[in-house]
């Protein structure tokens, strides 16, 4: 298996094992026995400070990206921070955030996952968002071969 990860991740979790290119909605994906699971299966990437600006700034750029999810058999959001360091703005450069206020972002993600139904991962950093991802991965391909079956 190859982790998909697209051209516009600037700072990318996976430097190992990975196929480097553009993935029309998400951020990473994955290639197992040769087939691209890019147009079935995707997971978003936020860094906290980046989930404020998309939330806020990007908003309609992210409502397109979310529309188009709805196509995929598979999209969920992972955040490398946990929900209370969200609320409290307590990661590097939260200080920095003005704009918008915790508990907003959080009724905010809150209700994408229920209006939308997009399973929504908060992690306590990059390591764990990274085993995250893996995680859903491996579950993904093991349900399908149950469906094949």
């Amino acid at each position: 298996m190859e982790i998909i990860v697209d051209t516009r991740e600037q700072v990318p979790l996976f430097k190992k094992g990975v196929v480097v290119k553009k993935i029309d909605t998400g951020d990473y994906s994955f290639i197992d026995d040769g087939k691209d699971y890019s147009n079935e299966f995707a997971i978003e990437f936020k860094m906290p400070c980046d989930i404020f600006g998309t939330i806020s700034k990007g908003h309609e750029r992210f409502n397109k990206e979310l529309d188009r999810a709805q196509d995929l058999k598979y999209f969920a959001i992972v955040i490398a921070a946990s929900r209370s360091s969200l609320n409290n703005k307590s990661f590097e450069g939260g200080y920095f955030i003005r704009k918008m206020k915790g508990p907003v972002l959080l009724k905010i993600i809150d209700t994408i996952h229920m209006k939308r139904n997009i399973p929504i991962f908060m992690c306590n950093g990059r390591n764990e968002a990274k085993s995250q991802i893996k995680g859903l991965i491996t579950a993904y391909l093991k349900q399908n071969d149950k469906t094949k079956d």
